[in-house]
């Protein structure tokens, strides 16, 4: 059994591939940046947004008047 989590949000990596032999070429997708969502706000960042950027427009929603 796991332990109990630490903290109320956690994240963990995951990577999904097809097994190795299966892979021919690598088909080109679009590419969207990352969207922060907060009850009825979406926002949606440029792609290759840096993780400071993303943190700061959280930091910046979350702030109270």
């Amino acid at each position: 059994m796991l332990p109990a989590p630490e903290y109320l949000v956690e994240f963990a990596t995951l990577m999904v591939a097809p097994a190795v032999g299966y892979v021919a070429t690598a088909e080109p997708v679009a590419s969207a940046g990352p969207e922060i969502v907060m009850g009825s706000v979406m926002i949606r960042l440029e792609c290759g947004a840096s993780a400071s950027r993303i943190a700061s427009v959280v930091h910046a929603l979350t702030a109270t008047p």
